[in-house]
């Protein structure tokens, strides 16, 4: 991807670093349990960031430390240079012949029937509810995996903040930008549409729980969920194919990084379980 630093400077540069540094103090760590795994709510202090809607400060952090900056005499910006995971092998998308033959398998979806059968899925996917997930692991309205939800919301969290930073280096617009014909199931977001960030977010999730748990039962259905809310925005009319194929390449290639910026959380999580 050497070729094409150049033109990833200027996005990168307008790329801000949001970090929100409110340390939640609550460090209510009973941590009783049973044999049902049943215990009292209780956070750690990396867990409850995002267990109260705040950003996983330490994790991003940890995406910027020195070790993972790029050689200044290889690439550099107005900030000194990239980091590793800012600059991972994505193939930019296709281009204008592609990208119409695309949106008109897209058109194709819209006329489908089975749209209409997918859209009670589509609407509650699109707020990110972890139900999809919990639910295949048999956690959903059980106490006891306070760790493991505040894990998937960092990995939601973390995501978000990297894919966005893609999205504006590749300036792909929607769907419907290029086909006015299309009429997207929800309301379009303001931002660009290349990665698709809920296939990046969801097949995240899925590979940090089978890094940390291979043998569970339920790896592969949280692999098979990941694949249909990602699928899903196209039948909602939000994204290309091409789009959905990107977000879980790049969940694939950020993974070290994000493993290695989840670790304690990973660990706290892992406990839950054995």
């Amino acid at each position: 991807m050497t070729g094409n630093l150049g033109v990833n400077a200027g996005a990168f540069a307008r790329s801000a670093t949001v970090l929100n540094k409110n340390k939640n103090k609550n460090k209510n760590k009973n941590k009783n349990k049973n044999k049902n795994k049943n215990k009292n709510k209780s956070f750690n202090d990396a867990g409850s960031q995002s267990a109260f809607g705040l950003s996983p400060y330490r994790e991003i952090l940890r995406l910027h430390y020195e070790g993972n900056r790029v050689d200044k005499n290889f690439v550099a910006n107005e900030s000194g240079g990239y980091f590793k995971w800012q600059i991972l092998p994505i193939n930019p998308p296709p281009g204008p012949k592609k990208t119409m033959e695309e949106a008109e398998r897209l058109l194709d979806k819209q006329r489908d029937p089975l749209r209409k059968e997918k859209r009670e899925a589509i609407e509650r996917q699109d707020t990110m509810d972890l139900s999809d997930f919990t639910r295949p692991l048999g956690i959903e309205d059980v106490v006891g995996y306070d760790e493991t939800m505040a894990l998937f919301s960092t990995v939601l969290q973390i995501t978000e903040y990297v894919g966005l930073q893609y999205k504006d280096m590749f300036g792909r617009q929607r769907p419907n930008m290029v086909q006015p014909m299309l009429r997207p199931l929800l309301p379009v977001p303001p931002h660009l549409s290349y990665p698709s960030n809920h296939s990046f977010q969801c097949h995240s999730i899925a590979l940090v729980f089978e890094r940390y748990f291979p043998q569970h039962p339920a790896t592969e259905e949280l692999h098979r969920i990941a694949a249909e809310v990602a699928e899903n925005r196209e039948w909602a009319g939000l994204h290309f194919a091409s789009d959905t194929e990107a977000g879980q390449r790049l969940a694939e290639l950020f993974l070290p990084y994000l493993v290695d910026a989840c670790a304690e959380q990973m660990r706290a999580a892992l406990a839950e379980w054995i």
